[in-house]
């Protein structure tokens, strides 16, 4: 599946105010929850995830990627995307504060590791980051987001 097919309009929401890093695991999760695409369990195991392995979901400087196993309920695969306005601390003192939480659910680990692959692909390429850092409405993350091409 590409990203046109994991991250839907539906799933996108910009200038989300979120009090903690929790919360902002919760609203992005709750996009895929809203449109049938994880259980509400899997929001829990996206946070007893970064609870247990601690803020490694935080990538790149401003970017965390929280996820969880498949069998924390995945339906289908799914990726949802939020800013945050404004930024908060996951943890990472090195990565902090976060605007941009990137989740995702895959129904195996092949899928898990092809879209860790695409969004790597996507978040290394600065303007790509700048853009999406600026970006006011979903069509400005999506048009980011939809154009990058696959990873090899």
């Amino acid at each position: 599946m590409n990203l046109k097919e994991l991250l839907t309009s539906e799933r996108v929401a910009t200038n989300v105010k979120a009090e903690t890093w929790e919360d902002a695991v919760r609203a992005v999760g709750q996009l895929m929850v809203d449109t049938g695409a994880v259980a509400e369990s899997y929001i829990d195991g996206m946070i007893r995830t970064c609870k247990e392995l601690g803020p490694y979901i935080v990538i790149a400087p401003g970017v965390a990627l929280p996820h969880s196993r498949p069998e924390d309920g995945v339906l289908k695969p799914c990726m949802a995307f939020i800013s945050l306005d404004p930024p908060i601390n996951f943890g990472n003192p090195e990565n902090d504060p976060v605007s941009l939480v990137i989740a995702f659910g895959a129904v195996d680990n092949q899928q898990h590791v092809d879209a860790l692959r695409d969004m790597a692909t996507i978040l290394a390429e600065p303007t790509n980051l700048e853009a999406l850092r600026a970006a006011k409405t979903k069509e400005q993350i999506l048009q980011v987001m939809w154009s990058a091409p696959p990873a090899a």
